[in-house]
C-alpha cells in the first residue's frame, strides 16, 4: 500500500531528519498547501493551514484512506514542500506519529489529510498558529540556523 506524505521542513529530501522516511520514499515532487510556516523554539517548522484550506483530522496510530474528490479552486498554496509517495506499513506510519509527537495528550503535531497542489496528502500541523512563534517563509529559514542534528523526541 501506498500513503502520500507533504513534508515542508526537516523530513524533506536532503535535510536533517529525512533518513527517518527514506528507505521507504518511492517518489518525489515538489508540491504546496495553503497557509504559513512559524519556527518552533525547537527550531524545527510548524505549518498552519488556512482556515478554508480543506482537511480531514486524523487519529494517533490509524492512517484511514485519504479522501477522494478535487478542489480545483486551491490549486496551489504558498508554503512550499515535497509531496512524498511512501510504500506504507503500521510500523513506518507508527515510526512517523511517534517522531512528529502526534498524541492523543497534549500533541507537538497534529496529523491530518489536507489538499495538496497535486492532490490530497497527510501532512503534520500545529495544534495551534503561536502568533507567539516567528513566521518563516521556508525551510531552513533564512537568517537562522536549522538544527544540524537529528530531530530527538522525548
Amino acid at each position: 500500500m501506498q500513503v502520500r506524505l507533504f513534508v515542508y521542513g526537516s523530513l524533506r529530501p536532503g535535510q536533517c531528519n529525512y533518513d527517518q522516511l527514506s528507505d521507504s520514499v518511492l517518489a518525489s515532487q515538489a508540491a504546496s498547501v495553503g497557509g504559513w510556516l512559524r519556527l518552533r523554539p525547537e527550531g524545527y517548522p510548524a505549518l498552519s493551514l488556512a482556515p478554508d484550506w480543506p482537511r480531514r483530522g486524523g487519529q494517533p496510530g490509524h492512517w484511514p484512506e485519504l479522501p477522494g474528490g478535487v478542489e480545483l479552486e486551491l490549486a496551489s498554496g504558498e508554503v512550499g514542500g515535497d509531496l512524498l509517495d511512501l510504500n506504507w506499513t503500521p510500523e513506518l506510519g507508527q515510526k512517523l506519529d511517534d517522531f512528529e509527537g502526534f498524541t492523543e495528550h497534549a500533541p507537538d503535531y497534529l496529523r491530518v489529510a489536507c489538499w495538496t497542489s497535486c492532490g490530497w496528502a497527510w501532512t503534520y500541523v500545529a495544534p495551534e498558529d503561536r502568533a507567539d512563534w516567528e513566521r518563516i517563509a521556508g525551510w531552513p529559514p533564512q537568517g537562522h540556523l536549522s538544527p544540524r542534528v537529528p530531530h530527538q523526541r522525548r
